[in-house]
């Protein structure tokens, strides 16, 4: 029996001694299984996460115990969907907690990988969203440096997009245009359908920021049909929020309304909250700002929007909420509640030192909603006191007008791609004058054949150069009055209607001014027509020079100007037509002292109210010279 014991002792340990040596390699085995096995999951996440955000998670957190199990790079990937789904599913919190965790790995690394890149757009989206801009742009700038250390053309074009929404949210129009144009060039050459859908969404806002309203929706429209094509349904929802709500600032309201219940219907439980926000939010204000406004269909919108505001982190949103329930209470007559909305919009602006122009246009709108209220509540002297503060924020917001206005960055942007186009024609001269040098010395024979042809090229580009300036000549000379040299008719309606639709959209004040030449057939019978072309002449120049260069000052017809005033208020407006009467009238004219001829104007002035086209607004400013003329003239009413 102990023999026996003996030698089953002796079995037993050899049995325990093989298992111990064959343990390490069932679990490398297990290891091996496990790390193949997680990059099929992985390939099924990235695409499970286009429509199914829930289950995409709940795949990916499987392995949220068995990290250990998989090498560096598997984690940094493990992380980088992880971020990309809650950033999805919009928890910027933790999608930011989440991105350092995989940077934090990301140490460990021998040498950089474009995932490190990756991680840092996703931290510093999420910080963007929470409104972190500084620190954003920071990250951003990080993980561009690391796309370029490693040539990666898709990352470049990523971060050059990230960085291009940065320069539109602080105003920097020129920046964000050069930079996006950057990353839509590169992404032309790739076919990734997300990064183009992506370079055409933020194309789309700078320019809907430059009121090109059709270059806009045209890049909405594009971005559209290349999140579809990536299987990429939130995203393609997003686009076609973008274009609801251009169709809203075109006045397009039921083509808009169309667009927001197409992107209901085919939503889910696991669409995002902040997504459904936007819809909901677009809704309430399309029915509000509609011809046939109905503001309580508005507010149920508005509800239906509030539902999905809790579980937002996105602190405009919220302020987009208060700036809209504010618009929706006054047209149901909810003064006490507009005036409630209206304190939480100040509370939250509070801390915001430096708001960008578009928030700021914002703050200074419901500031001045905060003045009709007192109005309508018959507090006047409050009334008073907030309209001048909205007088000064006006001011204020446009002291600067010239530096950053929109046209003058279009011009600027036209003029560098007019140098740019230069240049490269200039390169091509030198490259065909070193091909014509080379065939020289290669065959003597052919020189006179190339003088010949150099000579033809030169003379038709110097007839192409004339006729260029020609174009020009024609094109200033078409928009000019030759007799005054001030814009004639056709180029000032243009420009003031492209100012009055400007006016509408953004809710900004605007003035027309009427100046006609008083008793200006007396001046021609008296001194003849050459002497009153000088009159013309002279009014012209003195009315042009009392106006900022914001503003359009024109020949409406015959002795008639107008001239009109973007962001001006009728106090400013009244102000600058006295200034212009003034001027006119103080006039030392050459022929005054000696034929008794007084010259003077009477000026007509009206400011956008209810007006729903410009014709209306010009026709008001034009009752307002009569009463001028029929009150005495050289006088300013308004």
């Amino acid at each position: 029996m102990l023999c026996f014991i003996k030698k089953n002792s002796q079995a037993i340990k050899v049995f325990i001694t093989i298992a111990f040596l064959l343990l390490p390699m069932l679990n490398v085995a297990q290891e091996i299984v496990d790390l193949k096995q997680f990059n099929r999951v992985a390939e099924q996440v990235k695409e499970l996460k286009k429509t199914d955000l829930a289950l995409s998670l709940k795949q990916l957190t499987i392995y949220e115990n068995r990290l250990n199990a998989l090498t560096i790079e598997q984690n940094l990937l493990y992380f980088k969907l992880l971020t990309e789904i809650y950033l999805d599913k919009n928890k910027y919190s933790i999608a930011k907690k989440t991105a350092d965790q995989g940077l934090s790995i990301a140490r460990r690394l021998a040498s950089p990988s474009i995932i490190i890149s990756e991680l840092l757009y996703l931290k510093g989206f999420a910080l963007e969203s929470l409104g972190d801009i500084s620190q954003a742009t920071k990250e951003y700038k990080k993980g561009l440096e690391v796309a370029e250390s490693l040539h990666n053309k898709i990352q470049v074009a990523s971060g050059l997009i990230n960085l291009g929404a940065i320069a539109y949210l602080t105003d920097d129009l020129k920046r964000s245009l050069v930079l996006l144009n950057d990353a839509y060039k590169i992404a032309r050459q790739t076919d990734d359908e997300e990064l183009k859908g992506t370079v055409n969404t933020e194309l789309g806002i700078v320019y809907s920021h430059l009121l090109q309203d059709e270059q806009s929706m045209d890049y909405y429209q594009q971005s559209y049909l290349h999140f579809k094509k990536a299987g990429m349904l939130l995203a393609a929802h997003n686009s076609l929020n973008n274009i609801a709500n251009t169709h809203i600032y075109n006045k397009d309201y039921q083509q808009a309304i169309a667009v927001f219940e197409t992107i209901i219907a085919e939503s889910n439980k696991d669409t995002p909250s902040d997504n459904m926000f936007t819809v909901y939010s677009g809704l309430s204000w399309a029915h509000l700002t509609k011809p046939e406004s109905n503001p309580d269909i508005a507010y149920q919108y508005l509800l239906m929007a509030k539902q999905h505001l809790q579980f937002t982190e996105k602190l405009d949103f919220h302020l987009q909420f208060y700036f809209d329930e504010a618009n929706v209470l006054y047209d149901l007559d909810r003064f006490d509640e507009v005036l409630v909305s209206i304190a939480r919009i100040e509370k939250i602006l509070t801390n915001q030192q430096d708001m960008p122009l578009i928030k700021k246009k914002n703050y200074t709108s419901i500031i001045n909603l905060k003045a009709a209220v007192f109005y309508k509540k018959g507090l006047f002297q409050q009334a008073y006191e907030t309209k001048s503060r909205v007088i000064f924020l006006t001011n204020k917001l446009y002291e600067n007008e010239d530096n950053r206005s929109i046209t003058q960055v279009r011009l600027r942007l036209e003029a560098e791609k007019a140098d740019r186009e230069s240049e490269l024609l200039n390169n091509q001269q030198v490259r065909h004058e070193d091909n014509f040098q080379q065939a020289n010395l290669e065959n003597k024979e052919q020189r006179f054949y190339l003088i010949i042809s150099a000579l033809v090229t030169l003379a038709f580009a110097w007839v192409l150069v004339k006729l260029i300036q020609n174009q020009r000549q024609l094109k200033i000379a078409s928009s000019i009055d030759i007799l005054t040299g001030a814009v004639n008719r056709r180029s000032l309606m243009i420009k003031s209607q492209e100012a009055f639709k400007f006016a509408q959209v953004r809710q900004l004040p605007l003035s027309i001014l009427m100046i006609d030449v008083d008793r200006f057939k007396n001046i021609n019978d008296r001194l003849g027509h050459n002497a009153g072309d000088k009159v013309l002449a002279q009014v012209s120049y003195l009315g042009a020079n009392m106006i900022r260069k914001s503003d359009v000052f024109g020949r409406f017809g015959g002795e008639e100007f107008m001239v009109c005033l973007p962001k001006t208020t009728i106090i400013s407006a009244l102000e600058i037509s006295e200034r212009i009467r003034m001027s006119i009238d103080e006039y030392t004219w050459q022929f005054s002292k000696v034929d008794n001829l007084n010259i003077s104007v009477s000026i007509g002035v009206a400011t956008l109210d209810h007006d729903n086209d410009l014709s209306s607004l010009i026709k008001r400013a034009d009752e307002q010279l009569y009463q001028a003329k029929a009150s005495g003239r050289n006088k300013v009413c308004g």
